[in-house]
C-alpha cells in the first residue's frame, strides 16, 4: 500500500487569482446563504457581546478589589467587588447558554436548508450530469462540506466575541497605561500578518483535502453499490487496496494541513508568553517606582491571560474559516449550475392526442463521444400503435427511448408528441405522459404500495390491484408477508429481478400515460409470464402508444409494427412476419448474430 507524507512544499504553494476569486465567491455564497437565519444569529451575537462585556469587566473589578479592598484594608469594598464579580459571572454564564443555543438553532437550520436546496438541485440536473459526475464528490458535498459550513457558522459568534475581547482589552490596556499597553500589544500586528499568510496557504490544502475525501466516499459508494459483483468475482482484496490507497491520499492531504498548523501555532503560542514577560518586567518596574498599582498590574496579567487562548487559537479559527469557504465554493458550484434539460420559459399545454410520435432530422452525440448515435434520424409512430424496436447492441435503441422521455435533448432536429416539440412542454407534463420501464428498475426502500403509488393519493385499492393483475404481479405480492405493505429492501434487492420488473411495469401502468415504453422490461421474466403480460397490455391498450424493446420473437410478433434499428438508423420496418420473410439482417439480430456497429454511448 502506498504511503504518502506531507511535504514542506505546502508552505510554498502559489496563490493564484483563481484561488482568490474562489475565496471571494465562497464568502459571498456563505453570507447570502445565512438569509433568514440572521435574526437568530444576531441574537447569538448579542448574547456573545454581553458575554464579552462581562469577561472584559472582571479583570478590572479584580484589580480594584486588590487595590481598594485588600491593599486598602477595606473589607466592605472587597465584599462589594466580590459580589459584582459574582453577578457578572452569572450574567456571563447565562449569556453563554443563550449564545450556544442560538448558535445551534441558526447553524443547524442553515445546514438543513442548504442540504434541501442541494438535493433539490441534484434532482433537477440532467441525466448527462449524473452520468459523468463522481457520486462520491456529491456525497461529500452533502455531508462533509455542509458540516464544515455548519461548524463555522456555529462557532462564528464565539470567535467574533473573542476578537471583540481582544480589541476591548487592547483599548483598556492603552487607556490605563499607554506605554505598558503599547508594549504588551506590540505582537498583535505580527499575529495579523502571519494569520493572513497562513490563511492563503492553508486554503489550497483544505480544497485538495475536501476533493480527496469526496474520492474516498466515491470508492465506498461504488463498492457497496456493486457488492454483488465484488462478491461474485472475489474482488474484496482489490477494493480494500483501492480504499487503502485513497485513505492514504486523504491522510496525506490532512497532514499537509497539520504541517502548516504545526509551523504556525507554535509561533502564536510564543506571542502571549513574550507579552507576559514584557508586561511583568516593565509593570514590575513601574510598581516599584509607585507609577502603577499592584491591582492594575494584576488586572493587566489577567487581561493577557484572557486573550492568550484567543491568540493561540488563531490557527484553528483560520482553518475552520478556510474549510467553510472551500466547502461553500464547492456547494455553490453545483447550486449555480443551470440544468441542461429544463422547463421552457413559457411551457405550452399538451393538446389532446393518443400518443403520436415523430422524430424529425434528429442528430445526437453523447458528450465526449467521437461519433454520433443518430445523424438525421426520421421516424413516425402512429398514436395507439404497438411498435417493437429491435437492433444489435449499440445500435441506438435505448438512446431513442431516452430522447423520447427527454432524458437527453438532440443537438439538431426535434422529437414531437402529438404534434408538440418535447422541448416546449414542461418536464412534469411530459413525464406524466411518457412512462418508461427499464431493464434494471429501481425500487425505493419502502412498501410495495409506496413504490407503486409514488406519493399519489388519488389511487384506490382497485386501481393498484388492476395494475398488478395486468403486470402479472398480484399473485406474488399476495404471497409477501404483509402484501402491499411489505417493505422491500434497498433498491428492491430483496425481490427477484422478474418481480422488480413486474412491479415497475405496474407502476408505469398506474400513471396511465399516452406512451408506454418497455426497454427490455421483461428480460428477467419467463416466456409464459411475458406472453400473459403482452396479452393483458393488448386488451387494455385503449388510446395508448406502446413501444417495446425486445429480442424475444413471441413478444416482437405481437406488435403492430417492428422497427429494425442498426447503425443509428431505421433500416427496416414492417410486421414480424414481413421482416422474417424479407430481411436476413432481422433474423440475424433475433438469433443474436448482430454485431455492434461501434456507435455505443452511455445509454445506446
Amino acid at each position: 500500500m502506498s504511503r504518502a507524507y506531507p511535504s514542506s512544499s505546502v508552505l510554498r504553494q502559489p496563490v493564484t487569482s483563481a484561488s482568490s476569486r474562489a475565496a471571494r465567491e465562497g464568502w459571498g455564497f456563505l453570507v447570502r446563504s445565512i438569509g433568514g437565519n440572521w435574526v437568530t444569529l444576531g441574537a447569538s451575537f448579542g448574547a456573545a457581546f454581553v458575554w464579552t462585556g462581562c469577561v472584559v469587566a472582571v479583570p478590572e473589578l479584580l484589580g480594584r478589589a486588590v487595590d481598594a479592598g485588600i491593599l486598602g484594608h477595606n473589607e466592605r469594598r472587597m465584599v462589594v467587588f466580590a459580589v459584582l464579580i459574582a453577578i457578572l459571572g452569572l450574567v456571563q454564564a447565562s449569556a453563554s447558554g443563550v449564545r450556544r443555543w442560538m448558535n445551534a438553532v441558526a447553524s443547524r437550520r442553515l445546514e438543513a436548508e442548504l442540504r434541501q436546496h442541494f438535493f433539490a438541485k441534484l434532482l433537477r440536473l440532467e441525466v448527462a450530469y449524473h452520468d459523468r459526475v463522481n457520486r462520491g464528490q456529491l456525497l461529500s458535498r452533502v455531508t462533509s462540506d455542509l458540516f464544515q459550513i455548519q461548524a463555522f457558522v456555529s462557532s462564528s459568534p464565539w470567535w467574533s466575541s473573542n476578537i471583540i475581547v481582544l480589541v476591548a482589552v487592547a483599548v483598556v490596556l492603552v487607556l490605563t497605561s499607554p506605554l505598558l499597553g503599547a508594549m504588551t500589544l506590540a505582537g498583535l500586528p505580527f499575529v495579523a500578518v502571519c494569520s493572513k499568510a497562513f490563511a492563503t496557504r492553508v486554503r489550497a490544502s483544505v480544497a485538495e483535502l475536501q476533493i480527496e475525501r469526496g474520492n474516498l466516499a466515491g470508492v465506498v459508494e461504488e463498492a457497496t453499490a456493486g457488492i454483488r459483483a465484488v462478491k461474485g468475482f472475489g474482488s474484496e482484496s482489490l477494493l480494500e487496496r483501492r480504499l487503502g490507497d485513497q485513505a492514504d491520499r486523504v491522510r496525506a492531504k490532512a497532514l499537509d494541513v497539520v504541517a502548516l498548523r504545526t509551523r504556525f501555532v507554535p509561533v502564536m503560542s510564543v506571542v502571549p508568553l513574550l507579552e507576559l514577560v514584557v508586561l511583568n518586567t516593565l509593570g514590575g518596574d513601574l510598581v516599584l517606582h509607585h507609577k502603577l498599582t499592584v491591582g492594575t498590574l494584576l488586572a493587566f496579567n489577567a487581561y493577557v491571560a484572557l486573550v492568550a487562548p484567543s491568540v493561540q487559537s488563531v490557527g484553528g479559527y483560520v482553518v475552520l474559516a478556510q474549510r467553510a469557504v472551500v466547502s461553500s465554493h464547492r456547494i455553490r458550484s453545483v447550486l449555480r449550475r443551470a440544468p441542461a434539460i429544463a422547463d421552457p420559459p413559457s411551457a405550452m399545454p399538451l393538446g389532446p392526442g393518443n400518443g403520436q410520435i415523430r422524430f424529425e432530422g434528429v442528430k445526437f452525440t453523447y458528450p465526449g463521444a467521437a461519433q454520433p448515435v443518430f445523424d438525421g434520424l426520421d421516424l413516425s409512430i402512429k398514436g395507439g400503435e404497438v411498435v417493437a424496436v429491435v437492433g444489435p447492441t449499440g445500435s441506438g435503441k435505448s438512446t431513442l427511448l431516452a430522447l423520447l422521455s427527454r432524458l437527453y435533448d438532440p443537438q439538431a432536429g426535434s422529437v414531437c408528441l402529438d404534434g408538440a416539440d418535447l422541448r416546449h412542454l414542461s418536464l412534469k407534463q411530459l413525464r406524466a405522459q411518457v412512462a418508461v420501464v427499464f431493464e434494471e428498475n429501481f425500487l425505493f426502500e419502502d412498501s410495495v404500495r409506496a413504490n407503486l403509488c409514488l406519493g399519489r393519493t388519488d389511487l384506490s385499492e382497485a386501481d393498484v390491484m388492476a395494475a398488478l393483475d395486468m403486470a402479472q404481479a398480484s399473485d406474488f405480492v399476495g404471497e409477501l408477508a404483509d402484501g402491499l405493505d411489505t417493505v422491500v429492501g434497498e433498491r428492491g434487492l430483496s425481490l427477484s429481478g422478474g418481480q422488480r420488473q413486474r412491479l415497475a411495469l405496474a407502476r408505469a401502468l398506474l400513471a396511465e400515460p399516452r406512451v408506454l415504453v418497455l426497454d427490455d422490461a421483461t428480460s428477467a421474466i419467463d416466456a409464459a409470464t411475458e406472453r400473459a403480460i403482452v396479452q393483458a397490455l393488448e386488451r387494455s391498450r385503449r388510446d395508448r402508444t406502446t413501444i417495446i424493446v425486445s429480442h424475444r420473437p413471441a413478444t416482437v410478433a405481437s406488435a403492430d409494427r417492428v422497427l429494425l434499428v442498426d447503425g443509428g438508423a431505421v433500416v427496416a420496418s414492417g410486421t414480424h412476419a414481413e421482416l422474417v420473410r424479407d430481411c436476413p439482417r432481422y433474423l440475424d439480430v433475433l438469433a443474436g448474430a448482430g454485431s455492434p456497429p461501434g456507435r455505443e454511448g452511455p445509454a445506446a
